[in-house]
């Protein structure tokens, strides 16, 4: 069985040592193996207040919709509303809906001074609609005139967007290749037209609300292409190595991100495990994408830093389609299998909770396992090459919000 050596004991209420271990990085991305997970949850929560009032950092970035993402930073900052409703319209796939980011939301908020933004596609990846609305809105406002590239993307998308990627994928499939090819036509043209007016609509506005707009363009392709990709996945013409408009999309958030709040911001992101890893991820036996963390350490090398966040034994979550459910899917419980042989999991089982320095593993050579807990599956995975640390805990369980039938 493989071994990792740098383990450290660690309290779950201490996070000190993980924030020594990240050093001067400035951009620190926090993970799960699963979403939902009470555990998770509460540690990332005490984490990312110790990175903000120990160590200066300014920006969340979450893995959720871009768009939806404005409703949020609005709330931080005094804008009315409950915690609850911010959380349920405000997060897409469901992610704000747990007493974990319930109270996340509510310390940022009283904290104060901290700026939000969501990481991902809209409409938990069933449509482009909430990211064509702001981009209609903007250009309303500097040039009313070419509102009809909006409308066109609108219409052209009208047959497949829906509440989430639980049921835009069928209504995609249904469709004929022409009928696709507008879509995808319409909004390529939107974002040229954005990009190639920069200079003269930003005068009319300013250069952040310019970017903003284009990323929401950007956005809308983004999501049109991803269900592409798994068109092309389930009908088994995709490519060993595929790509992945989500994690794209992601990680171009974060690089727009440091450009509107400058170079030197600091910024906590929370996403899973599977796309912070600094590797390629293996989504399944002979197909594999470039994760969000692949194009960030490759665009911000040491400045980047990765924390996998796992545990041994206990409960995970699950997604059963439901379209009686607000999303089109509903959360469940499911008991965790034993982990694989070559799994990180396996090779700490047994441990208290530890703290492992994966970065000093690289430089000493070591091997280490070759694969990860991926919701209640196992992903290979280069464990010491995809992660700087990584914090094992010997049991999770999902949220108090999950059915637990």
């Amino acid at each position: 069985m493989p071994d990792l050596d740098f383990r450290t004991p660690f309290m779950p209420e201490d996070v000190s040592p993980i924030a020594d271990l990240v050093g001067d990085a400035r951009i620190v991305a926090i993970g799960e193996n699963n979403h939902h997970i009470r555990e998770f949850g509460e540690l990332r929560n005490r984490l990312l207040r110790h990175l903000v009032e120990e160590r200066g950092f300014t920006v969340l970035g979450f893995e959720s919709g871009f768009a939806e993402g404005e409703l949020v930073d609005g709330w931080l900052r005094g804008a009315p509303g409950d915690v609850a409703e911010i959380g349920r319209d405000g997060f897409t796939f469901s992610l704000g809906d747990s007493p974990e980011a319930h109270d996340m939301l509510t310390w940022l908020r009283g904290h104060g001074g901290i700026r939000y933004a969501g990481l991902d596609v809209p409409s938990s990846g069933g449509s482009p609609v909430p990211a064509l609305k702001a981009v209609q809105r903007y250009l309303e406002e500097v040039a009313p005139d070419v509102v009809s590239l909006v409308e066109a993307g609108l219409t052209a998308s009208e047959p497949y967007a829906s509440v989430s990627s639980a049921v835009a994928p069928g209504r995609y499939a249904a469709m004929a290749a022409p009928a696709r090819d507008a879509a995808t036509a319409a909004f390529a043209a939107l974002l040229a037209h954005l990009e190639s007016l920069a200079p003269v609509y930003s005068q009319r506005r300013d250069r952040d609300a310019h970017a903003i707009a284009e990323h929401h363009a950007l956005g809308a392709l983004r999501i049109d292409m991803y269900l592409r990709e798994l068109a092309a996945m389930m009908a088994g013409v995709a490519p060993s190595m595929q790509s992945s408009s989500r994690d794209t999309y992601m990680a171009s958030t974060v690089k727009l991100l440091r450009r509107l709040h400058g170079e030197g911001a600091k910024i906590v992101v929370m996403v899973h495990n599977g796309h912070l890893q600094r590797v390629p991820f293996a989504a399944a036996p002979g197909m594999v994408f470039p994760s969000a963390g692949t194009h960030l350490a490759a665009e911000f090398g040491d400045d980047y830093f990765t924390l996998g966040v796992t545990a041994g034994t206990g409960t995970t979550s699950g997604l059963t389609p439901d379209e009686g459910e607000r999303l089109g899917f509903r959360v469940h419980t499911e008991e965790l299998p034993p982990p694989a042989d070559d799994s990180v999991e396996a090779t700490l089982a047994g441990s208290d909770a530890c703290l492992v320095d994966l970065r000093a593993n690289r430089v000493k050579g070591v091997a280490g396992p070759t694969s990860m807990r991926h919701a209640h599956l196992f992903t290979q995975v280069d464990v010491v090459q995809a992660f700087d640390g990584l914090v094992y805990l010997p049991t999770m369980s999902v949220s108090d919000h999950v059915d637990k039938a």
